[in-house]
């Protein structure tokens, strides 16, 4: 009863061909780091990463030079194949770098935790 209701989505002819090709651009490299930079995309994640501000302090973690020369540098890495793959590693990174990951206060956690069970040894 309730299949009638629901109409399936009809696709124009030349759609389907259009989807996978806008795929593909997504995967591929810029041809310089210049080109690249200046791609919307990267445009954005440089806004992103250094409009970020220490928590604690107030102050941004990053400048905007140090986040374009980041990224023009891992650009230049052969085993990184498009301009995505490089701003995924870009944001890895930085993650890292700025203890945004997480594992740091896991760490932190945990050597209180250590540090509680051996006391309660002595």
């Amino acid at each position: 009863m309730l299949f009638g209701t629901f109409k399936q989505k009809e696709m124009e002819p030349g759609e389907e061909t259009k989807m996978p090709a806008q795929k593909e651009e997504s995967a591929e490299k810029s041809s310089t780091s210049e080109t690249f930079i200046k791609t919307p995309a990267a445009q954005d994640f440089i806004r992103k990463w250094s409009d970020k501000k220490a928590v604690a302090k107030g102050k941004r973690v990053y400048t905007k030079r140090g986040v374009v020369s980041l990224l023009m540098s891992l650009f230049k890495i052969p085993g990184l194949q498009s301009d995505k793959e490089v701003l995924s590693s870009g944001d890895e990174l930085l993650g890292q770098l700025g203890g945004m990951d997480g594992l740091e206060g896991f760490l932190l956690w945990w050597k209180a935790k250590t540090e509680g069970l051996m006391k309660g040894i002595k």
